[in-house]
């Protein structure tokens, strides 16, 4: 490590979902306010550092897909493959089998190309609330920062004012005065109804849930400790001196997506699952023969849907906050906090207006992070509420803040929960996460139809568990169904009124496709609506086989291995499959039906990967003789790690490998594109950092 501090950091974030940037971000601007020197990029604007002259450098990445990296962060990553120099620098969701794999695989790379640690990494998970890892790998951070970059300011800091709190707060005496003041009283510790807080009523029709929290542990406690930040100030609404109003038609202009938005037409819609089946699954297809030449993709590829947030939930939150629609509706501008920089989602938004934010800019229903809560303690009228929402953002109501997380609550229940609190629509710009589009994989094959793009999904509509009982909607599913009118018609049910749904088409980058070589044998594993891309590569593969009957050509074969609960209720694309298999399209097709009688007793099969080692000998043969490729599609919270023990297992046992070996040819398989793994639920999240010495490199960077 060199001896002569830094005299600047720079701090590179990769996010896909915004938590890294708001981290990265929020890093940047306490290390201002601390004195040091900072820059803060996206790692795609890598080249606006001269790295080989950078000492310090601070890394804050997320995982997209199967630990893939974020879209922002694509180019660096090409670049640090390219650069081969051993001196060049020398200057996360455990849900994932591939945790925080962007982290560990930047880390590797920066310490071939000589830096050296100077802070260890945090990996943090979003599964188990990303701020239990976060907060105090930050805290931490300025002692470690301090050793090895310069102050530009020292003896003047008031760390205080930097955090927006203090690392402990005694609550001691407060309860009866909290309370006496309120005219409340709570029963067994429980959170109070709030009807009678007669400074701050919301309307009895505003459909907030109140989420059901216990603090009675608050009232045995007199200190709080590790209390969250106050998330940093960034944004400022600015009105136009004369009135203009945002039409609700209009289509945000402040959304960048990674390829053109396009106005696709819902076409027709198709229930796939029978009315008493637990879930209900939907198949649409969407017509986009006006932008045919703007849209080019395959069977497996993926795309975007910007869907709204629920319009009664948006109006909802402005009555919570006292917002009037008709100045909702008015034109506005966001601009930075002087001194600070708009996050990512908001740069573009300079002729928008407050409802039109709420409804495409920031979600209103992710978990909750404790930044939000800590924020709305600093505008909590109300002293015994501002003391539960401190009492959740401490160390000691980690367990209470777990059960909140637990109830799924959206902003409105919150605001509900805690209604003293109205924060300015500014402060929750500032904190609450961007509104992400829904990602879905393409069915259908453009050599059937190029003028449509099929796609299927589960609508979510669920109670949270016991005690709660709470109904929760997914945001696009559930808009999506309402525009098909509800259907549970099982034949194909063409839509007569014109509705427009804006998307964009996602560059495949992860090879998750049907390979041009038709002698390639496919293993393609799918439980759920994870088949769906696979009926859009046998529908591909048998026109490529149509095209080819007079050539001498070797045909691979396609397995498919399928997961449902039971057959008679929610086997998706069942005709089609049987279809695929009685043409000679699938040579096999293997169904594990998990609530069928006896299933995963006496060696029958419950899941897909039961269905792997019933299969092992012939799935051995594929993969070491014909050199078949693995596709999975699905859930990468329990699934997507039972099909890889499986495929272990297989390789152990029928190729007589060393488990390690079997990990390890699993890895490679991985990297050379021949296991092929199309996941959802993205959420892991990591921190990680890098300490350069100065020594100019072999080549400059270009």
């Amino acid at each position: 490590m060199a001896t002569e501090k830094s005299s600047r950091l720079v701090v590179f974030y990769a996010s896909q979902t915004g938590n890294a940037e708001w981290i990265a971000k929020n890093v940047h601007q306490e290390a201002l306010k601390r004195g040091f020197s900072s820059e803060c990029f996206v790692l795609d604007e890598h080249d606006q550092v001269d790295l080989s002259k950078e000492k310090l450098l601070i890394f804050v990445v997320s995982n997209t897909g199967d630990g893939d990296p974020p879209d922002n962060a694509t180019k660096f990553f090409r670049f640090l493959r390219k650069n081969k120099s051993k001196t060049f620098l020398s200057l996360g969701d455990t849900n994932y089998s591939n945790f925080n794999n962007t982290a560990k695989r930047l880390e590797k790379k920066l310490l071939e190309l000589g830096a050296s640690p100077f802070y260890g990494k945090g990996l943090a998970d979003d599964a188990a609330g990303l701020e239990t890892v976060v907060d105090p790998w930050i805290e931490n951070l300025w002692t470690a920062l301090a050793d090895v970059c310069v102050q530009v300011r020292k003896d003047d800091i008031d760390v205080e004012e930097i955090t927006g709190s203090v690392k402990t707060l005694s609550v001691a005496g407060t309860t009866q005065i909290a309370q006496e003041s309120l005219e409340i009283h709570a029963t067994n510790g429980k959170s109070n109804d709030n009807s009678d807080l007669k400074n701050h009523d919301l309307p009895r029709d505003l459909r907030g849930n109140k989420v059901v929290l216990d603090f009675s542990e608050l009232d045995e406690t007199s200190q709080l400790t590790a209390l969250s930040r106050v998330p940093v100030a960034c944004c400022r609404i600015v009105k136009l001196e004369k009135e203009n109003f945002i039409p609700w038609s209009s289509f945000p202009s402040f959304i960048v997506t990674p390829t053109p938005i396009i106005n696709s037409r819902l076409d027709s819609v198709r229930c796939l699952t029978q009315p008493d089946s637990i879930r209900k699954t939907l198949h649409m297809e969407l017509e986009i023969k006006e932008h045919g030449k703007e849209i080019v993709f395959s069977p497996g590829d993926a795309f975007g849907i910007l869907a709204p947030n629920d319009e009664v939930l948006v109006k909802d939150v402005l009555v919570a906050l006292r917002i009037d629609e008709n100045e909702a509706k008015q034109e506005i501008s966001i601009e930075p906090v002087e001194g600070s920089e708009l996050p990512t989602h908001l740069k573009q938004a300079k002729s928008t207006s407050v409802i039109e934010l709420l409804r495409y800019a920031v979600d209103l229903t992710s978990l909750p992070r404790k930044a939000l809560l800590r924020m709305m303690a600093e505008y909590a009228s109300d002293k015994l509420e501002k003391r539960n929402l401190l009492f959740l953002c401490s160390k000691q109501g980690a367990q209470q803040f777990n059960r909140l997380r637990e109830q799924v609550p959206t902003v409105l229940d919150l605001l509900a929960t805690f209604p003293s609190c109205k924060p300015p629509i500014e402060r929750l710009l500032d904190t609450l996460p961007p509104h992400r589009p829904r990602y879905y994989s393409i069915v259908n094959s453009p050599l059937s139809n190029s003028n449509t793009l099929h796609f299927a999904f589960n609508v979510i509509d669920y109670h949270t568990p016991d005690p709660y009982n709470v109904r929760k909607l997914g945001v696009c599913t559930s808009w999506l169904n309402k525009l098909s009118g509800d259907t549970t018609k099982q034949m194909r049910t063409l839509i007569s009124q014109k509705i427009d749904i804006p998307i964009f088409i996602e560059m495949n980058t992860r090879g998750f496709t049907v390979p041009p070589d038709i002698s390639k044998p496919l293993i393609m594993i799918g439980p759920g609506t994870g088949v769906a891309p696979f009926v859009g590569f046998l529908q591909h593969r048998e026109f490529q086989i149509k095209d080819l009957l007079k050539r001498d050509v070797i045909i691979g074969e396609m397995w498919l291995f399928y997961g449902c609960r039971e057959k008679e209720k929610d086997f998706l694309y069942r005709q089609e499959l049987e279809g695929f298999l009685e043409r000679g399209i699938l040579k096999k097709l293997l169904v594990a039906e998990s609530r069928a009688p006896g299933a995963g007793l006496g060696g029958n099969p419950k899941y897909v990967q039961d269905l792997l080692r019933s299969f092992g000998r012939e799935i051995y043969e594929l993969l070491s003789r014909r050199e078949a490729m693995i596709f999975v599609c699905g859930d990468a919270k329990g699934m997507a790690k039972d099909v890889n023990e499986s495929l272990t297992e297989v390789l152990v046992e029928h190729g007589q490998m060393e488990r390690s070996d079997a990990s390890k040819l699993l890895t490679r398989w991985l990297e050379e594109k021949r296991y092929l793994r199309d996941l959802t639920l993205d959420g892991s999240m990591s921190v990680n950092l890098q300490h350069v010495p100065s020594i100019q490199p072999s080549s400059p960077i270009r």
